[in-house]
């Protein structure tokens, strides 16, 4: 538990550093791809998933949470964000190697895209000179593993693509690197027992124990080192963003959670998401906040199936809500 303590006092002190000491040397654009989150159980959450991180979707939220995954699991959607616009994600975990590893992938694509003169003709209509599509891509290779009952660290590798067809210079590689870490803390000694009903016998009585409440810390950061170059041979970074998570678990009501990330860029204000979620006997209610918008989700289980769904306002995405749903298999 000093441990624990110790690492708790250094992260407060890192979070609580001047955005303008840790932005030094970072210049770029976000990685467009990564913008739409995945899993509709995290964006049912308002996104506030980084101390959670328990499934498929950890190597997206933070790969620490693989440490303390122990089963298989399989996990895809498709989403449509716009009118033009398509998101794809798959995303498969497996204990392997002394921890968990993942693999994902995701897309976003915009399918015959007219190409257009800014002037008219003779006729006043506009002219067409082509049609183009574009195609992003992340490919995610992640670890995990648990060092002990209550720490667990992970680490996600992207490599990236785009390709705008028929555009000069439209294509792009690279890659980038994503570290967390999980910390999970009982709050309270042992278990807590519960009066359930008196017997007969005056003396006797019958109970039943819960598991004390839980907290878990996460934190990671998005795109520690990265790097993207264009046909063009035009190189982009993006600046790293931490992002720091906050979870707390009871038997009733439920989970609750709270992220707030941070840019590290000089001039960027920091983002907050809230999320709470409700769950027994293989059902889920979720809600959440973020972006400055209200989501909303739910989920069920049976057997070694689940379905998820998530209401998601994302205005930059998109000009209307957004529903997203994903299928997993968990066995």
């Amino acid at each position: 538990m000093r441990k624990i303590k110790l690492f708790l006092i250094l992260l407060t002190a890192y979070c609580l550093l001047p955005t303008s000491v840790l932005a030094q040397g970072q210049a770029g654009t976000d990685i467009a791809v990564l913008k739409a989150g995945v899993g509709a159980r995290p964006l049912g959450m308002g996104s506030a998933f980084t101390a959670i991180a328990n499934n498929a979707d950890a190597p997206y939220w933070n790969p620490a949470g693989l440490g303390f995954v122990s089963s298989n699991e399989i996990t895809t959607a498709q989403t449509k964000l716009s009118t033009d616009a398509d998101h794809y994600y798959l995303s498969y975990v497996r204990p392997a190697l002394g921890g968990t590893l993942g693999v994902s992938w995701i897309q976003v694509g915009l399918g015959n895209i007219s190409q257009n003169l800014a002037t008219t003709d003779a006729y006043n209509e506009v002219q067409q000179v082509g049609i183009f599509s574009y195609f992003s891509n992340a490919y995610l290779l992640s670890y995990g593993k648990k060092l002990n009952d209550h720490i667990s660290v992970g680490l996600t590798a992207k490599y990236l693509t785009s390709d705008m067809t028929s555009i000069s210079g439209g294509q792009a590689w690279g890659w980038s690197v994503t570290p967390g870490i999980l910390v999970k803390m009982n709050v309270g000694t042992g278990l807590v027992s519960v009066r359930t009903e008196r017997t007969a016998v005056p003396t006797l009585e019958r109970t039943a124990t819960r598991a004390v409440p839980t907290l878990t810390i996460g934190l990671k950061i998005d795109e520690l080192i990265n790097w993207q170059k264009w046909g063009t041979d035009t190189t982009e970074q993006a600046p790293p963003k931490l992002r720091l998570g906050l979870a707390y678990k009871l038997s009733n009501p439920g989970l609750f959670s709270l992220d707030v990330s941070q840019i590290l860029r000089s001039n960027y204000s920091p983002e907050l998401s809230l999320g709470y979620e409700w769950a027994q006997n293989g059902l889920s209610l979720r809600v959440g906040y973020s972006d400055g918008g209200l989501t909303a989700g739910a989920g069920f289980q049976t057997g070694h199936a689940r379905v998820d769904y998530a209401y998601v306002t994302q205005q930059a995405l998109s000009k209307e809500n957004v529903h997203r749903v994903s299928l997993s298999g968990v066995w």
